[in-house]
């Protein structure tokens, strides 16, 4: 199990280093940024969009600094890449089966869960990694920044919880479409509109009221980074509900992967 997490990791590690670096100064990028802006400004602003608009930096007020900062977690520019990052390595042992990659490394003394598991474990490692380098974007800013300086340590952590969490989730399903399907390609497009369409059910349920009953289904629903800095808290119910997304469909995974046929 130990030689397929490190053979996993290393097939990542140019993704790992680049995209790491590109999140972390993106966030800090961003959290500087507010020492240019005028917060009555930017309320005035914020104020006068439609809701549509609004809508895609959550709940919180956007010109406070825990608002402002929090909104940057939810940017398309971190999510696609923490999303990437949870698709590419959860999505893996498909390409895997695809090659025939896997049944050479299954011919050897190694369970299919155990094989499985060293690539869910692969992608968790993934995640903390990319997800600590945002937070330390993020951190230096607050550092840097007097306007920032508002913002907790302590709620700058349930932040990382939170986005831990939900990626873990987007992981834990790109892993069962992964041992439910066996093409690379189509697996990575499975996983990857199944993400895209929870994304979009958060957004509606935000923005049209028929739609609202829909927000549970996605696991954005359970994280805004800009409610969770504002006012310090972290649902408990949210943590609950993500970790039982991650969980259920790792478990899942590891379920099919038992008796699926892999052999081509």
């Amino acid at each position: 199990m130990i030689p397929v997490l490190k053979l996993a990791l290393v097939r990542a590690r140019g993704r790992l280093i680049s995209l790491s670096i590109g999140v972390a100064v993106f966030m800090f990028l961003v959290g500087l940024s507010y020492a240019a802006v005028d917060q009555n400004t930017v309320r005035e602003l914020y104020d006068s969009l439609p809701p549509a608009l609004r809508a895609f930096s959550g709940a919180a007020d956007i010109a406070s600094p825990g608002g402002y900062l929090g909104s940057t977690f939810i940017h398309p520019v971190p999510l696609v890449i923490q999303g990437a990052i949870a698709i590419s390595l959860a999505t893996a042992p498909a390409r895997d089966l695809d090659s025939g990659l896997a049944e050479l490394i299954l011919s050897r003394d190694l369970s299919r869960r155990a094989w499985l598991a060293a690539h869910a474990i692969a992608t968790g490692l993934s995640l903390l990694l990319v997800g600590l380098a945002a937070t330390a974007g993020a951190l230096v800013s607050v550092l840097v920044v007097e306007d920032l300086g508002s913002i907790a340590m302590a709620d700058l952590a349930k932040v990382t919880v939170g986005t831990l969490l939900t990626f873990f989730s987007i992981g834990g399903i790109a892993l069962l479409c992964s041992a439910v399907i066996r093409s690379g390609a189509r697996a990575v497009g499975w996983a990857a509109g199944i993400t895209v369409v929870m994304y979009a059910l958060n957004y509606l349920a935000q923005v049209w009221k028929i739609a609202e009953p829909l927000g549970p289904l996605s696991v954005f629903h359970y994280f805004d980074p800009g409610v969770i800095l504002s006012r310090g808290q972290l649902d408990t119910s949210d943590v609950v509900a993500l970790a039982l997304i991650a969980i259920a469909t790792t478990v899942a995974a590891h379920v099919v992967i038992a008796w699926r046929e892999i052999a081509g």
